[in-house]
């Protein structure tokens, strides 16, 4: 486990759990039971990423929270040396971004303009894609046309082009996946 990431793991009534479960939907800011979940409260709003698990076994439960992510906040600039050499490896930027284009196509779905710090890692995430040793420039002409109109839309906060523009992404990202199958 990582320096920036925090676990822990209790056993509870079966009966216990809704209750957990529910304090973990507030986001911990009640007092809750059992008492070791409160020294864990504190790094839900700051992880980046939760991890619950839950096992029931004649009226006992064990569960196991996991948060990754708790010393930077959401949405902290992530620094060229936490990523490695150009990003990282191709499919560590491919996962990052797939998490990234979700947000984007929510918001976009939603009506809403992404915030700017998801925009500024994906592209700074497709960038470091396009410039990858395993992969180049030729494999992504396409996609860096498209990911241009993509940062133009946003810059103009035009919702119509940022939609239009989001399609015509997912078009590319699906013909680039099946070529590379």
């Amino acid at each position: 486990m990582g320096s920036d990431a925090m676990k822990i793991e209790i056993i509870l009534q079966a009966d216990e759990v809704a209750k957990v479960l529910k304090a973990l939907a507030s986001g911990f800011r009640h007092a809750i039971e059992p008492e070791a979940l409160k020294a864990f409260a504190p790094h839900l709003e700051t992880c980046s990423k939760l991890e619950l698990s839950i096992k029931q076994i004649g009226g006992m439960a064990e569960m196991k929270l996991k948060a990754k992510g708790v010393t930077p906040l959401p949405g902290a600039a992530v620094s060229d040396a936490d990523l490695g050499p150009a990003g990282g490896s191709y499919k560590a930027i491919k996962k990052r971004m797939k998490t990234s284009f979700k947000f984007l196509q929510h918001s976009v779905g939603n009506l809403t303009l992404p915030p700017a710090e998801i925009v500024d890692a994906f592209l700074k995430d497709s960038l470091a894609m396009c410039a990858h040793p395993d992969r180049g420039a030729s494999d992504y002409a396409p996609y860096m046309e498209i990911l241009n109109r993509f940062k133009s839309a946003y810059d103009t906060k035009d919702r119509a082009a940022l939609a239009a523009v989001m399609e015509e992404l997912g078009a590319v990202k699906k013909s680039c996946h099946a070529l590379a199958k």
